[in-house]
């Protein structure tokens, strides 16, 4: 594994129109279970399968694209984005595929869901304010869509609440030709950039207990894992550390609820499967081997 370590990277700052109080963590019920998107029957369907890669089960069935799909806090619903009614829209179900509903059923393309940590909120990117994605929020009924930010040229996408609902880490590229990872502060409505390694930066995953992020990137010249450390007041990051250092493509990871591992995508055994690893980068164990692009994991 390789490690960096960085100084203050606190870089921009931009005021937003609106804010988001902190929330409490739902606890999760039952034993891990990773969901996850496969084409492994022909298009993108949504499956789940135990953290060991054993029972592997379809639970979602229709010619649309069936992807992103995130856990609830408490385990008891999957959020997942699909263009079942001819555009991007972000849908909920239970567990076993039943109970669907279009939370957005908007024109637009609304995409990349994440929930907030009380199970009463979701995140999300759209295109429905002039083309370039922002970042808003609704409750978990698809109710009071709020816009969260508002960048002009660039795009904002990605989203994922931090564990304790002060902060939206997502990916954007404001700055620069590549994408970075941005930190949006809920209750003062200001965004602050937190890597600028000049590859692109993306899909960044919070640590259960809020102090890391995980994320992809290609800043030494393929796509990787890396772990930083997450630092407020002053708002910067350090300790870049690389936990794949593969020469395979690396990316979209997430955290299991203890912090032990992580679960991501990785093309190194010849296709796009889903792997997990210690969560400092030790003991990589393939779980899924098809022909098809296993991606998009997340673990209740």
């Amino acid at each position: 594994m390789k490690g960096i370590r960085s100084g203050y990277i606190l870089l921009s700052v931009v005021v937003l129109g609106s804010c988001i109080e902190p929330s409490e963590p739902l606890k999760r019920q039952s034993e891990p279970r990773i969901v996850f998107m496969s084409t492994r029957d022909g298009n993108e369907e949504i499956y789940t399968m135990n953290s060991d890669g054993t029972n592997q089960t379809r639970i979602t069935n229709d010619a649309a694209r069936d992807t992103r799909p995130v856990w609830s806090p408490d385990g008891e619903l999957i959020v997942f984005q699909s263009n079942r009614t001819g555009n991007n829209d972000i849908w909920v179900m239970n567990p076993d595929g039943s109970g669907l509903r279009n939370l957005t059923n908007d024109p637009s393309s609304d995409e990349n869901p994440s929930w907030a940590p009380d199970g009463l909120r979701i995140v999300f990117s759209s295109d429905r304010f002039g083309g370039q994605a922002e970042l808003l929020v609704m409750t978990d009924e698809g109710q009071n869509v709020t816009r969260l930010t508002d960048s002009f040229a660039s795009t904002d996408t990605y989203p994922t609440w931090s564990p304790d609902g002060r902060y939206i880490a997502f990916q954007a590229n404001r700055n620069s030709v590549s994408d970075d990872i941005y930190v949006l502060v809920n209750n003062t409505n200001v965004v602050y950039r937190y890597t600028n390694a000049g590859g692109a930066d993306q899909s960044p995953a919070w640590s259960p207990e809020g102090t890391k992020i995980a994320f992809t990137s290609a800043r030494d010249g393929n796509f990787e894992i890396y772990t930083m450390d997450f630092h407020a007041l002053p708002y910067e990051s350090s300790n870049f550390i690389n936990l794949t250092n593969d020469p395979a493509a690396d990316g979209r990871p997430a955290w299991t609820n203890d912090a032990r591992q992580i679960c991501w995508m990785s093309n190194r055994g010849g296709s796009n499967d889903i792997w997990i690893m210690n969560s400092d980068g030790t003991d990589p164990r393939r779980l899924t081997n098809d022909p098809g692009v296993d991606d998009f994991c997340s673990i209740k």
